[in-house]
């Protein structure tokens, strides 16, 4: 007997909570969208344009390479305060100007260029 399209989506969602896949709704505004539309066509002149989750996931994998390569960077360096080795997490110096919790965190955070 054929399956109902509800026991079709069912098997679907399975199959993918199973291979670890989550399933990501995004709100995005007017110019958000545009934007986004833009760069997955100029992202690729003259061929067809980046599907938004295809161009999405990759803007994913490229920061987690910049971040790991940050990450790596800061190792070589420790906390003025404490001496740890960055990044620090967790300080009982944190507020201090010379606790890298302070001030050192802006080094990681997403910044949009101006």
């Amino acid at each position: 007997m054929a399956k109902s399209p509800a026991e079709r989506k069912q098997e679907q969602r399975a199959r993918q909570a199973t291979a670890g896949d989550k399933k990501l709704e995004l709100v995005l505004d007017n110019q958000e969208l545009e934007m986004l539309a833009q760069n997955c066509a100029g992202r690729r002149p003259g061929r067809e344009p980046y599907e938004l989750y295809e161009y999405i996931t990759t803007l994913i994998r490229i920061d987690n390479a910049q971040l790991n390569q940050q990450v790596a960077e800061l190792n070589k360096r420790n906390c003025g305060r404490c001496g740890d080795q960055l990044p620090v997490t967790e300080c009982c110096f944190r507020g201090e100007n010379a606790c890298w919790l302070t001030r050192g965190w802006h080094e990681l955070k997403l910044k949009i260029p101006s």
